[in-house]
């Protein structure tokens, strides 16, 4: 338990280190080339920082608040002999409500930073000695690590394998995808003369690499219903999985074959994944929509995989808890859509 605690900690403040750090090299970058017009951006980082700690705080709370109901609901059935067995036999952990912290990292600093950077100035770094292209790339690979960090720093997966491979297999694709964005940004490295990129096309670059910026807010809701085979509708993983393809594999690998074909540049071995990863989504969505489409309960109306359901209409049709939290594993406020 101790190690369990301390490695939570550590994650936690690991995460904010690495905002501050990105967020103070960003806006040194804005600050330098942009001038006094970009101080706003340090308020923005300033914002994010205090909701970020705040929602880890909210989370732990509504966590060990979950936790305390259940455990008095058992006692009342059971005795208190059943306590330990109480805290060991749930799912659920404080991945419910993170990607509030995500949303609004996303949305009120890394987008509008990285879109005034690579508009106006990214293509003039290259003759920087020290704050130049790599060490904005540097920066910029901090997003990718924040998302790890923030999934492992609030899950609690180990009990229950089958969720644990789910949500690594999850972070694993995200994280690929926020590296991709990564990549195809560093076209806009190039001076204008040389490249003489379309400005459709530049503005296409920024937009397409910041919509995938913001698509990790369905993976955290989609982690906050796996627990005990509770997943969210099918509607929702076909979008998921549609969003996915559409809006970043498609696209980019789209945009990477016509800088290969028409201005011969170096083609990315992202190509490559953006092939592979379409393919999965599909089969993902071939999959929802398939024979093994997540159930509804008809009792509390939540959905769960086709091999938890008939363990969960059990559970939820005995009324022995006499609480109905008790019996309803914790997840996210948006977790019915």
């Amino acid at each position: 338990m101790r190690c369990h605690l301390n490695l939570e900690i550590v994650g936690k403040a690991l995460c904010i280190i690495l905002l501050i750090l990105q967020g103070a090299i960003l806006d040194y970058y804005l600050v330098e080339h942009h001038e006094v017009r970009s101080l706003g951006f340090i308020a923005t980082d300033i914002i994010v920082v205090a909701i970020w700690i705040g929602v880890m705080f909210m989370a732990k709370r509504k966590f060990l608040s979950k936790m305390r109901k259940r455990i008095r609901a058992k006692e009342k059935v059971d005795g208190k002999h059943r306590h330990a067995e109480v805290e060991c036999d749930d799912g659920a952990d404080e991945v419910a409500y993170v990607f509030i912290a995500w949303l609004a990292y996303v949305a009120i600093t890394l987008v509008p930073e990285v879109a005034v950077i690579f508009k106006r100035f990214a293509d003039q770094l290259g003759d920087a000695k020290l704050f130049g292209q790599n060490i904005l790339k540097v920066a910029l690979c901090i997003t990718p690590m924040l998302f790890l960090l923030l999934v492992n720093s609030h899950h609690d997966g180990k009990r229950y394998p089958k969720r644990r491979i789910y949500i690594d297999k999850l972070s694993a694709g995200v994280t690929l995808d926020l590296l991709d964005s990564i990549d195809i940004l560093e076209i806009l490295f190039m001076d204008d003369m040389e490249l003489n990129l379309p400005l459709g096309l530049e503005n296409a670059i920024i937009a397409f690499a910041c919509i995938n910026f913001f698509l990790p807010t369905l993976a955290l809701l989609q982690l906050s219903a796996i627990v005990k085979g509770q997943v969210h509708s099918a509607n929702f993983q076909f979008m998921y999985s549609i969003s996915y393809i559409i809006l970043v594999n498609v696209p980019l690998g789209a945009i990477r074959i016509i800088l290969w074909t028409q201005y011969n540049q170096d083609v990315s071995v992202f190509i490559g994944k953006n092939i592979i990863a379409s393919a999965i989504y599909l089969f993902d969505i071939y999959s929802t929509c398939g024979p093994e489409h997540p159930e509804q309960c008809p009792k509390c109306n939540k959905h769960f995989a086709p091999d938890s359901i008939d363990g969960h209409k059990a559970e939820c049709s005995n009324a022995v808890l006499g609480d109905d939290e008790a019996g309803i594993p914790m997840s996210s406020p948006l977790s019915d859509v």
